[in-house]
């Protein structure tokens, strides 16, 4: 890099001639008493919070006829498909060959054209939602039945379509499949969007074959995995056949969900220093050796490290942390405005428009105004599964803004790749994550620092292709815009929401301002990121 005269202040520093990496000494100190409780009650608490969230996912999930997505539904699901696919395909081939009565040769011509596959996925789903909701008689033997029925009818109805209208289709799901919510309404979009245009349309099946079809999966669920049986219920002079769950499933499933909350502790960073990993112990949080929920190698089953790759290990997971004071307060101001900026993606709630005044008398007032509340809820459902991240990360954040110091517990996958076990909060995470870190240890500014703040302004901001010179020579060309988005970053939101990574570019921009242009900081703790031209040791 050129010389260049040094900025005023810079004289009363001093040159180390290296930047001082956080976590490089050999000295630690240790955690008080206090400190070990603190973390411990931390942990603890989220192991309950994190019992809570799965459990109450769970009820949700039932409540909303979706067992299928539950712990318990995909992994019951995952081990019963495979019995099903070959029972389907068994049966093909029996009447294919013959074997099978004329009410199943009626059946057949319908189930004939899905893939086994999809058949059986479709019946697994549709028997777990109904058999667990906690809706009242959802799991009534005609009821399941039907719903199968319905389900694989409109699998084949989508492929019709896909067979004789394929354009018109990928045009409408690009428009239309991902802006509604739910299985239903995505499929009553598609086929009324559909029915607009001369093309080939879907004759339906009757009710009849719909209920046998789904009668026929359903015996190749219960008869392949013995988990579901049939139980007769009389309310006064009237029967009704229910499906319930045999008690070998009961059992089955309390022992999944059982497994589950073993891994369920919601993994935040730590307030002291994780415990350092070895081959005979567990290491990372304090809990880690008595819950055994993270591995030092994951999926890797018997795995022994060497020396080596255990001290680098044990050596990053002793960098402290802190959160960026000026990046959590922005994220706020955004999060109540409801702007997006980047990966940040707060939620916008759209009200529903107002009802019209004629709505009980007029039938095309009524229908138009439930195409529009339909609209909003569409969009207000999209908003809320995209800010997701944001939500989770902004909860984080708050919940360590206060902290002076944490630290992140590391681990390895099966390649010896080197891994952050939380979630959140870490130098693998998103550009608005990674954003909201700082060192908990400062270094002295330099002249070689100031040259790594510039490399950071203008990596983030998109000269990330560059040459290093280029990229000092562009920071030292906008300082003026630098000071601006440091100086006010909502008021000149416009020229930093711009940038390649636009928080990374924001943190690094006040770092740099105050660090080179005002002298006002003579430390920095700001995370300057490389490309590593090998990601192994």
């Amino acid at each position: 890099m050129q010389d260049k005269p040094l900025p005023r202040q810079l004289y009363q520093r001093v040159h180390s001639g290296m930047i001082v990496i956080t976590g490089s000494s050999e000295e630690y100190l240790l955690a008080t008493p206090s400190q070990i409780d603190e973390q411990v009650q931390f942990e603890r608490d989220a192991i309950r919070h994190g019992l809570e969230r799965l459990r109450k996912n769970t009820r949700d999930l039932e409540s909303k006829t979706y067992a299928s997505a539950t712990v318990y539904g995909c992994s019951s699901i995952a081990t019963l498909l495979p019995l099903v696919i070959k029972r389907i395909e068994d049966t093909n081939k029996r009447i294919r060959e013959g074997y099978i009565g004329k009410s199943f040769k009626e059946i057949h011509q319908y189930l004939e054209p899905i893939d086994a596959g999809a058949a059986a996925a479709i019946a697994l789903k549709i028997t777990f939602d109904k058999v667990f909701a906690q809706r009242d008689k959802s799991n009534r033997l005609v009821t399941v039945c039907e719903a199968i029925g319905t389900a694989v009818e409109q699998e084949a109805q989508m492929q019709f379509y896909e067979k004789n209208c394929p354009g018109l289709l990928a045009v409408l799901k690009k428009n239309y499949w991902h802006n509604t919510t739910g299985t239903q309404q995505k499929f009553v979009v598609m086929r009324t969007l559909i029915q607009r245009y001369d093309v080939p349309q879907w004759t339906k099946w009757a009710a009849d074959i719909r209920v046998k079809l789904g009668g026929w999966l359903l015996d190749c669920i219960m008869e392949a995995s013995g988990w579901f049986t049939k139980n007769m219920v009389q309310t006064g002079k009237q029967r009704d056949n229910f499906i319930v769950p045999t008690p070998e499933f009961i059992e089955i499933k309390d022992e999944v969900m059982a497994n589950a909350e073993l891994f369920s502790p919601i993994a935040y960073p730590m307030l002291i220093e994780p415990n350092d990993w070895t081959n005979e112990r567990q290491g990372g949080y304090l809990l880690n050796e008595v819950m055994r929920g993270h591995d030092m190698v994951r999926r890797g089953v018997g795995s022994i490290q060497g020396e080596t790759p255990i001290q680098f290990l044990n050596k990053i997971q002793k960098v402290g942390y802190r959160i960026n004071p000026l990046i959590i307060d922005v994220a706020e101001t955004l999060m109540e405005r409801g702007h997006v900026v980047g990966k940040f993606v707060p939620i916008v709630e759209i009200p529903l428009p107002p009802k019209p005044v004629d709505i009980a008398e007029n039938y095309d007032s009524r229908k138009q105004y439930r195409r529009d509340a339909a609209e909003v809820m569409n969009l207000n459902a999209a908003s809320f599964k995209k800010s997701c991240r944001t939500r989770m990360t902004m909860e984080a954040a708050r919940m360590f803004k206060d902290k002076k110091e944490f630290f992140i517990p590391w681990s390895f996958d099966y390649r010896g790749r080197a891994y952050p076990i939380p979630a959140f909060l870490t130098p693998q995470c998103t550009d608005f994550g990674k954003s909201l870190l700082k060192f908990s240890e400062e270094a002295f500014m330099t002249p070689e620092a100031e040259e790594w703040l510039a490399f950071q302004v203008a990596t983030t901001y998109g000269l990330d292709k560059a040459p290093i010179h280029e990229r000092i020579d562009w920071v030292q060309e906008n300082d003026a815009v630098i000071s601006a988005v440091a100086q006010d970053p909502i008021g000149n939101l416009s020229i930093w929401e711009a940038a390649e990574e636009p928080w990374q570019f924001l943190a690094a921009c006040d770092e740099y301002y105050h660090c080179v242009i005002t002298c006002d900081r003579n430390y920095t703790s700001l995370p300057v990121a490389t490309d590593a031209t090998c990601s192994g040791l």
